[in-house]
């Protein structure tokens, strides 16, 4: 069995901008494609089914910004089958759907997940869709990347003691 993860140590949150009536976010499922845990903070897109797949690579897509991890017992109960197994915890509503905030919100956030590295101001962030890094946002090139934000802050402490990149969601679609 899988050590448990701190509540606090893969977030996004928020420094600036939400959450306000006119926020933009989105609810939906994970592509069956996805097999392993999402974290909170990742980068997703929306595949053509209106499921999430992670990161955007070079593709021109509208980038959003994972708020619940995928295991996250509101988003999914790994409980068992209560028409089964008898005893199973079963949650009042796991919706199936994890919510992410979109990249053309006026928001300044801040994401614990990224690849470790130099985050300067004004940078601008990408995010692989394979690999390792998959969902993770890293600095990317202008026109030649799918930007996802701006690093607005640089590296930060997340609110809870980890650290994270904060960054203004900006969509830049590469140059065809």
């Amino acid at each position: 069995m899988a050590a448990p993860r701190q509540m606090t140590a893969n977030t996004l949150n928020a420094l600036k901008g939400w959450p306000q009536p006119a926020a933009v976010d989105f609810h939906t499922e994970f592509a069956d494609t996805i097999t392993d845990v999402v974290l909170a903070g990742s980068v997703v897109h929306l595949n053509s089914s209106g499921n999430y797949e992670l990161g955007v690579g070079t593709d021109s897509v509208m980038p959003l910004f994972l708020f619940n991890n995928s295991d996250d017992p509101d988003v999914v109960n790994e409980g068992g089958d209560p028409a089964t197994e008898k005893g199973v915890w079963v949650a009042i509503s796991p919706t199936g759907q994890a919510m992410a905030l979109v990249a053309v919100g006026a928001y300044e956030l801040v994401s614990t997940a990224y690849v470790d590295g130099d985050y300067e101001p004004n940078d601008p962030l990408t995010s692989d869709k394979t690999g390792g890094d998959a969902g993770k946002l890293k600095v990317g090139t202008l026109y030649t990347d799918m930007v996802v934000g701006i690093v607005s802050r640089g590296e930060v402490d997340n609110g809870y003691g980890h650290n994270a990149v904060a960054f203004w969601p900006f969509p830049v679609f590469p140059t065809p």
